[in-house]
């Protein structure tokens, strides 16, 4: 029984599909099933019954993942404690980020991080903020370092605050008022986020502190990202509500303006996130030291 098998074994109990765990891994499907031969065969017990397309993990394999995610955690830590000792930081960086710090904080910051770590390829992906956090929890994650609009307290995580953001409303450039009433507001036809997103958090956060739930809100669509309310906003579908990083160019070529809403301030932070159980690489480890550095008003 090697680690390999075991991080096999281990993505297929957690995936409950051969076919979605040789994908994760990036191997053939046969492969997989190769080793799941090979360890059944090995320990000589049954580690899935097969259900037509799916698989049912048996007792033997719940007390066997228990064990592999332990093995597996060491072989992490030790991999990070070893590289920790060289001078030079190479390798990958993967950051799993919310919509607005992946389209348009992490990318100001990158000339930087080269400058810091020139050896280290970075690699960002991007999800809803609760979906960021959701990443680092993983038994195993997959990712180093996490960008999120939210704050979700774990006992696993460590959060840093970045930046402070708001979150405005905007109108096509031909609207003629540049302030409304609450009143107004909620008669509004409204393009928002998701319901995962930070920004439609920290939406329903501050309307809720106004004693206003979102179901009374005009709202005529829920779209994934900032750049699809802009585009939408531009057409005259609607008004939408987005981060104020995510419109400095629109506002600069007067191709969006802001509105104020009287009474009403929707207020959030950027966070990074990472995982206090795990000790982390060395790029990770210099990312997380030079935050305040990196993101400063310079950057934003």
């Amino acid at each position: 029984m090697d680690l390999r098998q075991l991080e096999v074994f281990s993505k297929v109990f957690e995936l409950k599909s051969f076919s979605k765990a040789a994908e994760k891994l990036r191997i053939s499907q046969p492969t997989v099933s190769a080793h799941i031969q090979n360890l059944e065969d090995e320990l000589g017990i049954k580690l899935f019954d097969r259900m037509g397309r799916k698989i049912l993990p048996t007792l033997e394999a719940r007390i066997l993942y228990r064990h592999a995610v332990e093995l597996l955690k060491k072989k992490e830590e030790a991999l990070s404690e070893l590289l920790s000792v060289t001078k030079k930081s190479k390798g990958t960086l993967k950051l799993a980020v919310s919509n607005i710090p992946g389209d348009y904080l992490i990318p100001h910051i990158l000339l930087k991080l080269k400058h810091l770590m020139p050896e280290v390829v970075v690699q960002v992906e991007i999800f809803d903020s609760k979906k960021v956090i959701k990443q680092l929890k993983e038994v195993i994650p997959e990712y180093d370092i996490g960008f999120a609009g939210s704050l979700i307290p774990d006992q696993k995580l460590e959060y840093k605050k970045i930046l402070d953001d708001e979150i405005v409303l905007i109108a096509p450039p031909y609207y003629n008022s540049e302030k409304i009433t609450l009143e107004d507001f909620i008669k509004l036809p409204l393009l928002i986020r998701e319901e995962d997103s930070g920004t439609r958090i920290a939406v329903e956060r501050a309307l809720k502190e106004k004693g206003i739930s979102s179901l009374s809100l005009n709202i005529i669509a829920f779209l994934g990202s900032n750049t699809a309310i802009k585009e939408a906003v531009k057409k005259g579908v609607g008004f939408g509500l987005v981060s104020k990083y995510s419109i400095k160019e629109e506002l600069d070529c007067n191709k969006l303006k802001t509105i104020k809403i009287e009474g009403l301030s929707i207020k959030r932070s950027f966070y990074a996130v990472r995982r206090n159980d795990i000790t982390p690489i060395p790029a990770a480890r210099i990312l997380w030291d030079n935050l305040e550095k990196l993101f400063n008003s310079k950057n934003t």
